[in-house]
């Protein structure tokens, strides 16, 4: 069943394990201190503000906030990897269980002000080593080209990083497709995610979806799954040929595909250009910088 998802972003005060970390440190530096004035994020690096930290009191006040902290709740936050949110008083980490889907969902922070990951039974869906999630969104972004005006297909939301690019690209109009509603409501949370609330979502499985799209309906396709080993439905022909389908002739793809089975010398990407080329796509390229490929429906 396909269905709109109306993104709302809930504004809440959040803390990462990172600036919690770096106030414990603080505190310990200026142990026996009265009253000592610094800055803090509580959206994760989008804006700052000040609070006092009371190392003599151990706590810190949040006036932004309006709560005061006691410095050992923040030291249980800076052993976590998860977001915290601040609700009533109290610091709750960003994650959450389906027992139907038997799956684990953390908001993982990646630094005081780097914007989060999404992370599914410890797996992330971002690439984090040498790149944060941001800059791999907008190498894959960079990937189609200029945006202006565009339609675009935007497949397998996530955190939305890539569609709110493509709408800050110029894009006209921004249509995602998301099948877990767990990975949407986390991204609520997340200031980084607000971008969505210009997109249109549309909550299903994405080889379902698409086939309820007309043809030549967008001019860029963005198609980001994730690992072959959780959606192998999603690297297939089958599906290709629907991306194929919707897109306008000259119309571009980008695909990201990473770099499963590279270290067994395994190669993954091979197979995946060749059935691009099997569902018509013309001028396959390999775009090392976003780890995937951009492609091309020729005009006739």
């Amino acid at each position: 069943m396909v269905r709109e998802y109306v993104f709302s972003p809930v504004n809440v005060p959040l803390l990462t394990p990172q600036a919690a970390a770096r106030i414990v440190r603080l505190a310990a530096q200026h142990a026996g201190e009265d009253v000592l004035r610094i800055s803090v994020t509580l959206d994760i690096g989008l804006s700052w503000s000040n609070a006092l930290l009371k190392p003599a009191a151990g706590e810190v006040v949040l006036p932004d906030a309006g709560v005061t902290l006691p410095l050992k709740a923040l030291e249980e936050v800076a052993s976590s990897t998860a977001v915290h949110v601040l609700i009533n008083g109290e610091l709750r980490p960003l994650m959450l269980y389906d027992s139907e889907k038997r799956r684990h969902y953390k908001l993982r922070s990646l630094g005081e002000d780097v914007a989060p990951t999404l992370e599914i039974n410890g797996i992330h869906m971002h690439r984090i080593e040498g790149v944060d999630p941001i800059r791999d969104s907008i190498a894959k972004v960079r990937a189609l080209g200029r945006l202006r005006k565009a339609l675009v297909l935007d497949v397998c939301t996530g955190l939305g990083y890539t569609a709110s690019l493509e709408l800050r690209g110029g894009a006209a109009t921004v249509i995602t497709v998301e099948v877990d509603e767990n990975v949407l409501n986390l991204a609520r949370y997340n200031p980084w995610s607000r971008g969505l609330r210009s997109a249109k979502i549309l909550l299903g499985d994405a080889t379902e979806v698409i086939r309820e799209l007309e043809d030549g309906s967008f001019t860029h396709v963005l198609h980001d799954p994730p690992r072959f080993a959780l959606a192998g439905h999603l690297y297939s022909l089958e599906f290709y040929r629907e991306l194929y389908r919707v897109l306008k002739p000259g119309g571009k793809i980008f695909h990201y595909v990473g770099s499963p089975g590279r270290r067994r010398g395994i190669s993954f990407a091979k197979g995946v250009k060749e059935r691009l080329r099997a569902a018509g796509f013309e001028h396959i390229r390999w775009v090392e910088g976003a780890q995937g490929f951009a492609a091309l429906k020729p005009r006739w």
